[in-house]
């Protein structure tokens, strides 16, 4: 098989040893020599005992073997040397006369060519061939030579060869310590012949001597490498003239293959040296690249040596060192290898125009001369050095100096095929299933096999690759082998006249020979195929069986072939069968296609030409393309995966509900390395579920029962035939496929199902399934789609869409198809393409029955990418379409929100919403008292929606209540402003309505408590307890009319007013405030006209705004203006005013007073200047002379309480005087007296209180001279008045008396 590379990431046996273990003096051994004792090594032997001590045989030039002992590792002992020697008494005096450095490069005639060392018993044995030809036997306990045996004898003419010298002498040993399974393989190499001896060593009347078992005769046209024996057969390998290396096998006991005489081993080829064949559809650089880093092909180290020896050879420096090139990656490989000889090339080009011919030819020079360099290091590390045989298992490995090549055992078919013309008999397959015991028909499946290797002789490098490209292309193998059959019989193609030429007579004749010796053509033709045939003919068979393995055979099998050696080993001899196979299939589609046109001539009949073409060629065409697939898969290199890739791979299969533990989902895509490359997909298989299935089905088969010894005869090719079996296309089973698209392999699936798809019935609905998979991840959904869509009709017909991804027992037609259309969804749902998720669903609607019940579900994913697309008429006829009312629902809440979203209010109020009004109104008012009101808005949609329908009491409602929340939840300026707009959006909307109607009712927040009757077994009256429950009266609904709404958006307003006139609008944008809280806040600011529109429509008092305005009228004239004296003068209404630029803002505000006091003083009532006078006074402003002669006419007594509850008792005076005197008659139209005081006139009064208390006031104040002189003014007035009075009262008595007398006369 092919070489196994020594760049496994396995760690080595050494790997814990370090420099420091080496030296220390108790791991090593220094060997001296003396003055007399001076010799050279030339070969050796060692032994590991099982205490722990290393054994050591070293053979000298001298005849004597050097035997050391040391202690176990790690451990401080004595170190035993011993010199083995059989020497006579002249050798003793030569050795003690001649001194050591005249003997220096002397062999003498017992030298040691080759030893082995062997536990027998409890002593060790050295076997020493020597020179002499003799065997010697030396006990390592005793250091005495136990035997020393002529070979000689052991042949029949060993007389003749005595005096002929030793070419090459080598001994090996098989067996254990127990002597009588202890076998001694000894090679005699003469000029002339060499020879073979296996003996035993026995022990008889206490001598030891050897049994001879056999001699076998070697090669005599090849020079031996090495050699190894089992306890049945024995294994050389020879290097040819050539240097060619060949590997031989003989049994020696028991029968067997290779009894008769030496079996070939069937070394896969080595490189050729020519130049690689390039198909037309590749480019050099591609064709060259891929092959020479094909895994397995060559190592690292080789292509980095290779490069360098290029690079040189065209002028340019290495790329860096050997020790480099072990830390260098593949892919930096390539990349420098691209570089290196591409610049080569544009080197060789330069600025010259070339023609694409030209370029073509420069391009395969270039490369083909990197490949001659790769070529020749990889034949140098390719040498063969020696044999090994592992007793355990039985494996044979091929030492060479940078590789391993692993021989393993080869079946039945590879053995016809394989082995040469002539050199198979019927009793090679004695034990082989599928030959029975009929003696003819092994003998025509041996004539058959011979007929195939005519054919194959006869094909040229190029015709076999041009028959795998073909294949690649999808050509029918049927078409091709006809061609290629007419080209070797020398017939045209479509002709069967004999016009043939030299070669295609004699290759003809030779055929037809060969043929007519088959007795029975179509029988034999069919125990081929059907050797050939992984399913033996039922792919159903080929089914994992899902029984969990006994637990001991599946302990047993856990650790089989689990190594990173053994998954190269077993990828390899997969490559190997499958190309084997491959080729003979090749050979037996064009021998089969000769034969029909041979015919007579090769003895087929008639009934066998038809029988070939109607059956046997169609059947050999499908086992044929079913190999190049597994040929084709074992030669594809793994993709590297991105973690991100691999979580999206994931969630589709979870969207799937693909979770087999078995694929390995879980399992991280580590890239392992061998030798240095990315692994196969075989490789990662093995690694993965498939190496799983291989173990368990070894274990099931019963072949780990065997002896250990034939483990890796007896296991290893069902192993291979299992793992092909597992990926063998014509079966049921599916499991590769499914493998490759759980671990992201898209590129290698499409490939696997494209070369399938044209002829493989088997799991197509699967395989398209997968490759829509595939297109979905490499960024082609519509492909996929269709890829999807062709599945639906073998749902029912495959395991892998019935039972893994669709898992249901549901097998009527129309319903699995909606199952299986619903995943589809889910899947396309993961790549975001809603338009193919709508097209999907609408091929479900459209197929499936009206009772199925996931039609509901097909309208939700329709409406719902319609709805993401922005189709919103597809997305209301969807939603309308589905006959499910809570799905509907759910849609209906869907369609609202997002349209909402996206403002597109308009379109959201158009659609007739048939049966769905309430509904559309229930889910708008939720969201719009659910929602934040600062994200979204749904009261301004449930306004829209109820105004385009004409219900604008409904519609004020909404409004009212968003100007409620808004109060509540958002006290901000932007909010109160919001709230204005709502408040007016109300009040628009109920002045629409009829007055009658023009009302609504106020929201109250809802009561979120539980209800008795919702808790879970909780009575309605009592308590847990039993005590009565306190039954709660339930709330009473409050009408708000139109005037009330207007009443607050009153409020609303005058915030407004305020936070637009303050900078500082903290303490009005805050919770709601009453009408006085607003009022206060309106005088403050000095709004007094929204402050009297707030009195006059709650019907407040304006004492306030009159104080407040008196306030700041003093404050004006005392401290003149401020910045904000214009601003708060100009919020209100000046336009009566006259202000212009002579008058001050003092002035204004007297004058705006004023204004005030004449607009809202009421007859009969002054209490507005009541107020003023108040406040003024009680500032201590002195009174504007207006306001006073404004009052005195209004009402005079109370101006005089003011002035004498203010004690100012001098403006009280003159107060009083001047009402006295017009009282009296003396200025009487200031004080607005109609009449004096006269005895014809109405009667007046004056405020006798008002004047007591002003006159004690001032004749108490006997410290002011003038108040006194005032108090006396006023006592003379009073006693003017009350003269007057006096006389007015007589005089309306004299009056009154007359007209008595009048009347009675």
């Amino acid at each position: 098989m092919e070489p196994y590379g020594g760049e496994s990431s396995v760690p080595s046996v050494f790997a814990d040893v370090s420099l420091a273990q080496f030296r220390e003096s108790t791991n090593y051994y220094v060997i001296s020599h003396s003055a007399s004792q001076s010799y050279e090594f030339h070969t050796s032997a060692s032994w590991l005992t099982n205490e722990g001590e290393a054994l050591f045989a070293m053979a000298t030039n001298v005849g004597s073997v050097v035997l050391i002992k040391l202690a176990p590792m790690g451990i401080q002992g004595i170190v035993t040397q011993h010199e083995l020697r059989q020497a006579t008494v002249m050798q003793r005096l030569w050795t003690g006369l001649v001194p050591a450095v005249m003997r220096r490069g002397q062999e003498t005639i017992d030298t040691t060519l080759s030893l082995v060392m062997n536990p027998v018993g409890q002593d060790f044995f050295v076997f020493c061939v020597c020179r002499d030809h003799k065997l010697r036997m030396w006990s390592c306990k005793n250091q005495t030579c136990l035997a020393s045996i002529e070979l000689l004898e052991f042949l029949p003419d060993g007389a003749e060869l005595s005096e002929a010298p030793a070419v090459g002498h080598k001994i090996r040993q098989a067996g254990g310590s127990d002597p009588r399974n202890l076998i001694i393989g000894v090679y005699l190499g003469f000029p002339d012949r060499n020879q073979f001896l296996v003996l035993q060593p026995t022990l008889e009347d206490g001598q030891w001597r050897l049994l001879h078992i056999a001699s076998i005769e070697g090669g005599k046209e090849s020079t031996l490498i090495d050699f190894g024996l089992t306890m049945t057969h024995l294994w050389a390998a020879w290097s040819t003239s050539s240097g060619e290396t060949v590997a031989k096998f003989k049994a020696y006991e028991g029968g067997g293959p290779g009894s008769e005489g030496w079996s070939p081993v069937f070394l896969s080829s080595s490189h050729s040296s020519d130049d690689l064949l390039v198909p037309p559809f590749l480019e050099p650089r591609e064709a060259y690249m891929d092959h020479i880093f094909q895994p397995g092909k060559f190592s690292l180290h080789s292509i980095g040596r290779a490069l360098n020896l290029y690079h040189g050879q065209s002028g340019g420096e290495g790329i860096g060192s050997l020790s480099d090139m072990s830390q260098i990656s593949m892919d930096a490989l390539k990349e420098e290898t691209m570089a290196i000889i591409g610049n080569d090339i544009q080197q060789k080009v330069g600025g010259s125009e070339m023609t694409q011919e030209e370029y073509h030819n420069l391009l395969q020079q270039s490369w083909s001369k990197f490949y001659a360099c790769c070529v020749q290091y990889h034949e140098v590390a390719n040498k063969a050095v020696g044999v090994m045989l592992d007793q355990a298992t039985g494996m044979v490995v091929i030492v060479k100096k940078s590789l391993l090549s692993v021989l393993r055992p080869c079946d039945a078919v590879e053995h016809l095929y394989l082995s040469p013309i002539g050199s198979c008999v019927a009793e090679d397959f004695a034990n082989v299933p599928f030959v029975t015991d009929e003696t003819s028909l092994c003998n025509d499946l041996i004539a058959l096999s011979d007929c195939i290797k005519i054919v194959r002789g006869k094909l040229s490098p190029i015709i076999q690759l041009s028959f795998e490209n073909d294949l690649f292309q999808l050509v029918r193998p049927e078409e091709v082998a006809h061609q290629i059959a007419s080209d070797l019989l020398g017939l045209g193609a479509d002709t069967d006249t004999p016009s043939r030429d030299a070669q295609g007579t004699v290759f003809t004749a030779k055929l037809s020979r060969r043929l007519q010796a088959i007795q029975d053509m179509d029988k034999t033709i069919q125990t081929m195929l059907a050797a050939i045939d992984l399913a033996e003919g039922n792919p159903e068979s080929l089914m994992l069986d899902e029984d969990e393995p006994d637990a001991q055979q599946h302990l047993n099998a856990s650790g089989l072939f689990t190594s990173s050696s053994a998954v190269d080993l077993l990828a390899t001899s997969f490559t190997q069968m499958s190309h084997t196979r491959l080729n003979l299939l090749r050979d037996l589609l064009i021998l089969q296609c000769a034969m029909l046109r041979l015919g007579q001539q090769a003895s087929i009949s008639q009934d066998i030409s038809i029988k070939i073409q109607s059956e046997l060629i169609p059947d050999t065409a499908n086992l044929l393309l079913a190999y190049y697939m597994l040929y084709y898969m074992s030669g594809c290199v793994t993709t590297s995966v991105h973690t991100n890739s691999m979580e999206s791979n994931m969630r589709q299969l979870a969207a799937l509900e693909i979770t087999d533990a078995s694929s390995g989902l879980g399992q991280s895509l580590a890239a392992s390395q061998m030798g240095g490359m990315s692994p196969t997909v075989i490789h990662m298989f093995l690694r993965g579920v498939g190496g799983t299935q291989v173990r368990s089905q070894i274990s099931r088969g019963g072949y780990l029962s065997q002896d250990m010894c034939e483990m890796w005869t007896g296991v290893l090719l069902p192993a291979v035939s299992k793992l092909a079996q597992l990926i063998w296309p014509i079966s049921a089973n599916f499991l590769f496929s499914e493998f490759l698209m759980c671990r992201c392999q898209y590129t290698q699936l499409q490939e696997c199902i494209r070369l399938l798809n044209p002829w493989c019935e088997w799991n197509a609905g699967s395989r398209q399934f997968l490759l829509g998979h595939s297109l979905l991840n490499s960024g082609e959904p519509h492909k996929a789609l269709s890829c999807f869509l062709k599945v639906a009709n073998r749902l029912a017909r495959e395991d892998f869409l019935l039972n893994k991804l669709l898992q249901t027992e549901e097998l009527e037609g129309k319903k699995l198809d909606i199952l299986y259309y619903l995943k589809v969804i889910r899947l396309l749902e993961q790549f975001s393409v809603p338009d193919l998720v709508i097209s999907l669903a609408n091929t479900a609607l459209s197929v499936a029955d009206d009772d199925d019940p996931n039609i509901s579900t097909l309208w939700c994913k329709v409406f719902k990418y319609h709805l993401e697309l922005g189709h919103i008429d597809e997305a209301y006829r969807a939603m309308t379409a589905n006959r499910d009312h809570e799905r509907r629902h759910d849609c209906l809440r869907q369609f609202v929100v997002v349209l909402c979203e996206r403002a597109q209010i308009k379109q959201l109020c158009q659609f007739p919403y048939v049966d769905l009004h309430d509904e559309v109104v229930s889910i708008i008012e939720s969201r719009a008292r659910t929602v934040d009101l600062t994200t979204h808005n749904y009261y301004d949609l449930l306004y829209a929606f109820h105004i385009y329908r004409g219900n604008y009491r409904k519609a004020g409602g909404v409004m009212y209540e968003q100007a409620m929340r808004l109060a509540l939840e958002v006290p901000t300026l932007s909010g109160l402003q919001q709230q204005a707009k709502c408040y007016l959006a109300a009040i628009n909307a109920l002045r629409l309505v009829h007055p009658n109607y023009a009302w609504i009712v106020k929201p109250v927040p809802t009561d979120t408590q539980p209800s008795r009757e919702d808790m879970m077994g909780a009575s309605p009256k009592r308590t847990y307890d039993g005590d009565e429950l306190e039954q709660h009266v339930k709330r009473q609904v409050t009408v708000l009319e139109l005037k009330e709404i207007e009443k607050e958006y009153l409020l609303v307003s005058a915030r407004l007013k305020l936070a637009n006139h303050e900078q500082d609008s903290s303490h009005v944008t805050g919770i709601s405030l009453s009408a006085d809280e607003t009022l206060a806040l309106l005088v403050q600011a000095g709004l007094f006209d929204t402050a009297v529109t707030v009195c006059k429509t709650f019907k407040l008092p304006l004492n306030s705004v009159f104080e407040g305005l008196a306030t700041k009228c003093v404050k004006l004239s005392s401290n003149g203006p401020d910045d904000l004296t214009w601003k708060w003068l100009s919020a209100n209404e000046l336009g009566q005013l006259n202000p212009s630029r002579d008058v001050g803002p003092a002035d204004i505000a007297w004058r705006l007073l004023r204004a005030y006091l004449i607009k809202y003083d009421q007859e009969g009532d002054h209490t507005y200047y009541k107020c003023v006078v108040n406040r003024l006074l009680s500032v201590g402003f002195h009174l504007p002379k207006w306001l006073v002669n404004t009052y005195k006419k209004l009402h005079a007594a109370e101006l005089l309480t003011l002035y004498i509850n203010y004690d100012m008792l001098e403006e009280a005076t003159y107060l009083a005087l001047e009402y006295i005197d017009a009282v009296m008659g003396k200025g009487t139209e200031y004080f607005g007296l109609t009449t004096p005081l006269r005895a014809t006139a109405p009667s007046v009064w004056l405020p006798y209180n008002a004047i007591d208390h002003l006159s004690r006031a001032l004749r108490d104040a006997t410290n002011e001279p003038l108040l006194q002189k005032l108090h006396l003014s006023l006592q003379n007035k009073l006693r003017s008045y009350h003269n007057q009075a006096q006389q007015v009262s007589e005089q309306m008595t004299n009056l009154a008396l007359q007209r008595y007398q009048q009347g009675t006369s």
